[in-house]
């Protein structure tokens, strides 16, 4: 028998992340800033362990049965409890759902409110499986220009006005690939935008807390009055990626539509990872876990910026991310990336072509996404001397 699989479930970009990493296992010494995995040492091994013990031996039938749908209450009561009381967000109208980390997220949402041939707006670059679980749903991931402050408003606007558009996908703190933090007058613009066309904004927020400087921006959510924010955060960047836990928050009659298409197609997410998350927040500081992260963030940027600094091509530019995991380095005109990208690998150095991100209808562009958080300080210094030196070889200085 032949199966028939439509196209819109096939269709991807190409996962340069994965060819990055295949390519260096294995190579003695290669050092890759391709992998947005959250630092090791930042992770609350102690906490986490002592929180399964405290499950499994106190009380394993808790764990080892079906759990609500919605999720473990007393982790959505302490999530509930941060939106409201540390980001003042409005609890009034809205409902909160657990998820299998905010990747989920990006699969539940446009299955929940996508046709074929709608447009979801998104940044020219952006986060590659925001991208592609748009495109799984037949609709149209379509990339809007950027400036240095984010999505620019005017761009939105116009793209708009093709009357198919469906919402806005935006990663406004620390945003992957870029590291861009996108400014409150910025938010407010494209707000105002979302608006005029009766747009609603998923609002993707997995590195909000890791800022290690810089002033807090407030989240769209925050100054959401007219309920058309759908809010998206996550455990994972600040105290486990593989538990596996994240959560939305937005208006009561969209979240509870996604709910209901989860426990269709997903089911129960596992109590265990729930409830340890639950238990570690009820037996550490999770400001004080929080500042543990964004030390050792700042102390690997730090050391990545300033021997970017002391070795590369002035002619390069990069961005200067205030937080989260990320930061961009674009190329001048006139430089074969390709080439400068297969110098970097000859050289044991792996790095992100910036069409891993392009969103629909946006070139590859001339840029690099590269990570700071899983190499050491030292691995960092190193990687960055070769791929600076690299820089002024391939641009001058």
């Amino acid at each position: 028998m032949s199966f028939s699989i439509p196209e819109r479930s096939t269709l991807k970009g190409p996962n340069f992340i994965r060819a990055v990493f295949e390519r260096g296992a294995g190579i003695p010494g290669f050092i890759s800033f391709g992998i947005g995995n959250p630092a090791p040492e930042a992770i609350p091994v102690k906490a986490i362990q002592d929180a399964f013990d405290k499950l499994v031996h106190e009380n394993p039938m808790l764990l080892l049965q079906y759990g609500p749908m919605q999720g473990d209450a007393h982790l959505a009561e302490q999530t509930l409890h941060r939106l409201v009381n540390t980001h003042h967000m409005n609890p009034d109208g809205q409902s909160l759902l657990i998820s299998v980390g905010a990747g989920q997220l990006l699969g539940l949402v446009p299955r929940t409110v996508c046709e074929p041939g709608d447009e979801v707006y998104m940044d020219a670059y952006t986060f590659t499986s925001g991208i592609n679980a748009v495109r799984n749903t037949g609709a149209i991931a379509k990339g809007i220009a950027m400036d240095e402050f984010g999505m620019i408003p005017e761009a939105l606007d116009e793209a708009v006005k093709s009357g198919k558009g469906k919402y806005v996908y935006l990663i406004p703190n620390f945003q992957n690939p870029t590291g861009i933090t996108m400014p409150l007058e910025r938010r407010k613009a494209i707000y105002e935008v979302a608006s005029k066309h009766d747009l609603f904004i998923y609002e993707d927020d997995p590195y909000g807390e890791i800022r290690f400087a810089g002033d807090y921006v407030p989240t769209f959510k925050s100054f959401d009055t007219e309920n058309r924010v759908l809010y998206a955060g996550s455990y994972s960047k600040t105290l486990s990626a593989g538990l596996r836990v994240g959560f939305m928050f937005g208006p009561k009659e969209v979240v509870d539509v996604i709910q209901v298409l989860k426990n269709n197609c997903d089911g129960q997410m596992p109590l265990v990872t729930q409830r340890v998350v639950s238990t570690v927040l009820d037996n550490v500081s999770y400001d004080e876990q929080i500042e543990e992260v964004r030390r050792v963030y700042k102390m690997k940027w730090d050391a990545m910026y300033e021997t970017f600094q002391q070795y590369a091509s002035s002619k390069v530019h990069i961005t200067v991310p205030t937080g989260g995991m990320f930061a961009w380095m674009t190329m001048p005109e006139d430089v074969d990336c390709d080439a400068f990208f297969e110098a970097c690998m000859e050289h044991k150095v792996g790095i992100v072509p910036s069409g891993a991100f392009a969103a629909d209808g946006i070139p590859n562009g001339r840029a690099f996404r590269l990570s700071y958080t899983v190499p050491t300080v030292e691995t960092i210094k190193e990687g960055m001397k070769i791929l600076g030196e690299l820089t002024v070889q391939f641009c001058g200085k």
